[in-house]
């Protein structure tokens, strides 16, 4: 029996116009609460803006952010990871000399950071994803806070090779994972959104096997591996759809939707 449904949010949960039919959605959430299903927003997003999405929810709908990072419930932070300070400046200073901080941004519990001098349409694209944020002069002289997830976004650039790259550079203090749309995450390498429903199974007494998942990129692979019954979504990676045990419609059919609607319903 499904006690617990994760599910990712770009490509996955919300449709290519950022939104979600928040009529389905009601009917979906209120069939699972009566079932005592417990639902789990799952994303690389920041926690302001994934909860921005479920408002009249948030007393019920657990939120993890940035790749496992950070976990809310009922609004309150339950679990938190964050670099050492020295493995950052490290991982920014790799960056520097590729000359890419142009197109980074680091998360921390107070907001997200990124440069004056970054190009327009990165800040564009971040600031879209990210409700709490702040320019600053220099990545390399960030302010006072504890930081959970560097990102890079790098549309038209061989995002696999980079990957291997970084992951080399970084000996084993980061771990960089494609997650989609020319996104590069670079998170700590024991921290996933797999750790996160770990977290939250031992809290709430639920098995993987009685977990569902949904996602579509690669930092999403963790959580697909670590339950019992797993979706990728429609368009998905190889990668993806090699470690999912099903598939799921796209998100622009409401993919989720539809394999929840059929689950509740049985």
């Amino acid at each position: 029996m499904i006690k617990l449904i994760a599910f990712d949010m770009d490509g996955t949960f919300l449709n290519s116009q950022n939104d979600y039919d928040r009529s389905r959605f009601d009917k979906i959430f209120q069939a699972a609460k009566e079932k005592g299903i417990r639902l789990v927003a799952n994303s690389g997003n920041q926690y302001q803006q994934i909860a921005s999405f479920f408002e009249p929810y948030l007393d019920d709908l657990v939120i993890v952010s940035e790749i496992g990072a950070q976990i809310h419930e009922r609004g309150q932070l339950i679990d938190c990871h964050h670099f050492e300070d020295a493995v950052v400046a490290d991982v920014l200073g790799m960056l520097a000399g590729k000359r890419l901080l142009d197109r980074c941004s680091v998360s921390g519990l107070e907001g997200l950071y990124f440069e004056k001098g970054a190009q327009p349409d990165f800040k564009k694209t971040i600031t879209k994803h990210n409700f709490a944020w702040k320019e600053i002069d220099s990545l390399l002289e960030l302010p006072d806070d504890h930081f959970t997830i560097l990102t890079l976004d790098l549309p038209g650039q061989d995002i696999a090779a980079l990957v291997d790259d970084i992951n080399q550079l970084g000996q084993g203090q980061v771990k960089a994972v494609s997650s989609g749309f020319d996104f590069i995450d670079m998170v700590q390498p024991k921290v996933n959104k797999g750790t996160a429903l770990a977290f939250l199974g031992q809290r709430w007494g639920i098995e993987p096997e009685e977990m569902m998942a949904f996602g579509d990129s690669d930092n999403d692979l963790d959580m697909l591996a670590y339950v019992g019954e797993s979706y990728a979504m429609a368009g998905s990676p190889a990668s993806v759809v090699a470690v999912a045990r099903h598939q799921a419609p796209a998100n622009d059919d409401s993919g989720v939707f539809q394999v929840l609607e059929k689950m509740l319903n049985e």
